[in-house]
């Protein structure tokens, strides 16, 4: 079991604060259960989203946008992720969509909803990538590589919403510094708390498959040991994304991971480089979410 984690008084407040938003829709949770039902399929997938409008309408439009690339438009949710998302894309992005409708930032100018979800899909591709190429990898890796990267920085989306003064001032001052790392120290010295803390936080709150709360208890406690490998994975989808366009000498080190999951530094490095139509394509989908 996860430890945990240890809060200043401030960042339990923000904590009680969370309990206090509204839960999961239903969809999600049931979407939830999903993740550890090695028979589920897209029937039994499409009768859950077919359950809520909202989101039922959003994927269909998620399924006929750029980032598919179908020549012919879906017209039905069961074709949507029979032909064109799949099981487990359409896990990740019910989840998605419920948290963007959990929270309202719009009274936190600084925080941009669309590069937030750009930052997120590129660290999900990555994930999904290292973990394809981890030969020790299990299924359960494998299945949760997607949605843990695409969430692994729900806590931001979070204090953007709890206290949206002082997340933007925090913003602010990192988008001028622009230094991979330093987000986590900047919400600290505002708030006591910082994005990788409210992640597992809420991560816990909404009972998060056990695997993807590890992975970000992992990231919040600098130094602490995990053991499971999408631990692994995700802070290497994360360090391998934030060093793209960077100078070498202010890209993060892979090394760890690297022997961690035995795959070369390079290869890591790799997935997180996405050709220009495949950008245009995620923005796409980036856009769709912000919304």
């Amino acid at each position: 079991m996860t430890a945990a984690i240890d809060i200043t008084d401030t960042s339990a407040r923000i904590a009680t604060s969370i309990t206090t938003l509204p839960p999961l829709p239903a969809t999600a949770q049931e979407i939830l259960t999903c993740f550890g039902d090695e028979f589920i399929d897209a029937a039994k997938v499409a009768k859950v989203v077919e359950s809520d409008a909202g989101i039922c309408a959003r994927l269909l439009g998620l399924a006929n946008s750029a980032y598919f690339g179908l020549t012919e438009p879906v017209n039905d949710i069961s074709s949507a992720i029979s032909r064109v998302l799949g099981v487990d894309t359409v896990r990740s992005l019910v989840l998605a969509m419920a948290v963007q409708q959990s929270f309202d930032n719009k009274k936190c100018p600084p925080f941009d909803a669309e590069r937030f979800w750009m930052k997120s899909l590129a660290v999900a591709e990555s994930c999904k990538k290292i973990a394809a190429l981890d030969k020790s990898a299990d299924d359960a890796e494998r299945d949760l590589a997607y949605t843990s990267g695409l969430c692994h920085n729900l806590g931001l989306m979070a204090l953007a919403h709890i206290d949206p003064v002082r997340t933007g001032l925090a913003l602010n001052k990192y988008k001028k510094q622009a230094v991979p790392g330093t987000l986590a120290d900047l919400l600290e010295d505002e708030l006591d708390t910082n994005h990788k803390s409210m992640t597992a936080e809420l991560a816990r709150a909404w009972s998060l498959p056990a695997p993807m709360l590890a992975a970000y208890h992992s990231r919040a406690n600098r130094g602490s040991r995990c053991d499971e490998r999408l631990c692994w994975v995700v802070a290497a989808g994360v360090v391998a994304v934030d060093n793209v366009g960077m100078d070498e000498h202010q890209q993060g080190s892979l090394a760890l991971w690297s022997e961690s999951l035995e795959i070369d530094a390079a290869e890591l490095q790799e997935t997180a480089i996405l050709g220009d139509r495949h950008t245009d394509r995620v923005q796409s989908l980036a856009s769709k979410l912000a919304r």
